[in-house]
């Protein structure tokens, strides 16, 4: 891990370096611009007696350089924006390999407390695992990510090539972090990623066939009323006629145009702004099958996405001249520059708009690649756990972590071959590590369906769909207690056992919210109906009736505790699983602690169980 970090500060001094190599080019050019200002008009001054042929020849030198040098000189600016969005980038990641979110997007849009497993795992929000992964450049990248960690395609061999392709990037750094820093480069918001249904809402534009034509034709019109009038053969002032003409037209369409222009840019900028991001996929070397499929999207027949991505940002960058007053009279008055922008921003879209869903999804992919390759970069310790497909185990690991524990602090520990139709049984005292036990197993097992690295010694899975119940909450908008809550969710686990479905079950403390006897009768009863539909998973309880199951369904229910020491007037934990059954608590011992109940209470109050 120093490495890592060492890497990254390296880069953060090299793009320091280019950043202030970058100002001064800046600075070096804005003087030019001035001196070749000062010395237009100092020009022009000194040959103002000279002939209007002299000074106007030295005007417009002096115009030329002068925008020659203001594109330079947004050309430099534009890298400058590059080096300090990707002096951010780099410093981002070197904030969360300490685990500081400070400013992260925790995709708190994505919370939803009736899925399967994202609630419970803390998926979203502020510290939760999508800010401690998502490296996202753009908008339709992040939506894929969260689609990706909210429902992983289980297919063995979609996740073995997701596998391939995530190491495989997780090489390539500078391509990450340049493709993030162009991402951010964009200015683009979440927002955004709703172009295809802007584009939908998009109303019909550009004209007909004939009036095409006749924009086409007005710089041959004006062109050969040119010709006549240096031929003597019409008045100057016949030119000026079409141009009040054409002007007028522009006009009565102006707010129509500006609609148009508003929804366009609505619906495509974002896009237009993506062809940096496409020519990084498309002009880099990949290896992997999945990186060469979204490679080979990208350039086709009629040539590369980057390409047109790159016209269609000029076409929106040419209607927009229409904002300067100057700009919209002297080319509607010459070109009919709306219309003729409209038309050709239209013949884009009919030449590429059944492509657009295409493109989108493989920028998409590539950026959710992207951040679980730095993933990947960021943790060489974590491995790609093997798949099976026996559902023997179903799972199964060695050192298992925590991600978002510090690895100064966190304890790994092993998961014992976990069957179909089998289930462990976790008991212990209260803050020996149970609930952190069972989301290291969900966030682990979530990874490798995701085709991601683990935090694991060596993992070995079957893919199923995961469903968790480790929180429950009540509604007071729907009239719902929290026991209702619970009983809907474990509802939800049976009702697609009984029609056939496989699934990777994580329950904590089940049925919290009724009586000890009636607690441990439908306990029993849940535990021994998941386990002849053939679930598999683990159960965390504080009731030790449930680890008698071990001696009536042996080979199916096993029994592993984590223990809680109690020395004096000090409580310790290891939080380190054991196998058996638990045999101390500490709920009396802290209500003591704290003055809860007083310390004099009867020896009754055991710490002990019995």
């Amino acid at each position: 891990m120093e490495e890592i970090q060492h890497d990254y500060r390296d880069r953060l001094e090299a793009n320091a370096r280019e950043a202030a190599r970058i100002k001064g080019r800046i600075r070096l050019i804005g003087l030019l611009r001035l001196v070749v200002f000062v010395g237009a008009v100092a020009g022009i001054y000194l040959l103002r007696e000279a002939g209007a042929w002299a000074w106007g020849s030295v005007a417009l030198a002096g115009i030329a350089v002068f925008l020659g040098l203001a594109r330079v000189h947004d050309r430099w600016f534009r890298r400058k924006e590059f080096a300090d969005c990707r002096e951010r980038a780099i410093r981002r990641e070197l904030a969360l390999l300490e685990y500081r979110f400070e400013g992260i997007d925790g995709g708190d849009e994505f919370i939803d407390p009736t899925h399967d497993y994202s609630f419970d795992l803390d998926l979203f929000g502020s510290k939760s695992f999508f800010a401690y992964l998502n490296r996202s450049a753009t908008a339709v990248g992040r939506q894929a990510l969260a689609r990706t960690m909210l429902s992983p395609d289980l297919t063995a061999d979609t996740i073995r090539r997701r596998q391939a392709a995530i190491e495989e990037l997780s090489r390539c750094t500078d391509l990450r972090i340049d493709f993030q820093s162009w991402g951010a480069c964009s200015g683009e918001s979440p927002a955004d990623s709703r172009l295809l249904e802007q584009l939908a809402a998009l109303p019909r534009f550009g004209t007909g066939r004939l009036v095409h034509r006749l924009i086409l034709a007005i710089p041959v019109l004006y062109l050969v009323l040119v010709v006549l009038w240096l031929a003597g053969a019409i008045a100057g002032s016949v030119i000026v006629w079409p141009f009040i003409a054409l002007l007028a037209v522009a006009g009565v369409l102006a707010k129509r145009v500006t609609r148009l222009q508003e929804q366009l840019n609505g619906a495509l900028a974002s896009l237009s702004h993506y062809a940096r991001l496409f020519e990084m996929v498309e002009q880099n070397r990949f290896e992997s099958e999945w990186l060469g499929q979204l490679q080979r999207v990208c350039v086709d027949g009629h040539g590369s996405v980057s390409q047109r991505v790159a016209r269609l940002r000029r076409l929106l960058g040419n209607l927009d001249q229409r904002c300067n007053f100057v700009g919209f009279t002297v080319l509607n008055g010459f070109l009919l520059w709306d219309l003729r922008q409209l038309n050709a921003l239209n013949r884009w879209l009919d030449e590429n708009r059944e492509q657009l869903p295409r493109w989108l999804d493989v920028l998409a992919q590539f950026d959710a690649l992207c951040s679980l390759a730095t993933f990947r970069y960021n943790h060489p310790h974590y491995v790609f756990p093997r798949i099976v497909l026996d559902r023997r185990p179903v799972m199964q690991a060695e050192a298992l972590g925590h991600p978002l524990i510090p690895r100064d602090r966190c304890v790994c520990n092993d998961v014992a071959p976990i069957n179909e139709g089998s289930f462990q049984v976790i008991t212990g005292a209260n803050m020996a590590g149970k609930s952190t036990y069972l989301r290291t197993i969900g966030i682990n097992y979530l990874l490798g369906c995701m085709g991601a690295p683990v935090c694991a010694r060596s993992m070995t899975f079957t893919p199923l769909p995961l469903f968790t119940g480790l929180r429950a909450s009540d509604s007071l908008a729907d009239n719902e207690s929290y026991f209702f809550a619970e009983l809907k969710r474990l509802q939800q686990i049976v009702v697609r056992l009984r029609a056939g479905e496989k699934l990777f079950v994580i329950l904590d403390e089940i049925l919290r919210g009724t009586n000890s006897v009636d607690k441990q009768t439908g306990s029993l009863a849940l535990v021994r109906q998941l386990v002849e539909a053939g679930a598999a998973g683990i159960i965390a309880t504080h009731d030790l009736v449930l680890g008698q199951l071990a001696e009536k369904l042996p080979g199916q229910i096993s029994n592993y505790r984590f223990e809680a020491t109690i020395e004096g007037d000090e409580l310790t934990f290891t939080y380190r699983l054991q196998p058996g059954i638990a045999r101390n608590m500490n709920a009396c011992f802290l209500m003591k602690k704290m003055g809860i109940i007083p310390a004099e209470a009867s020896e009754s109050d055991s710490c002990e169980y019995e």
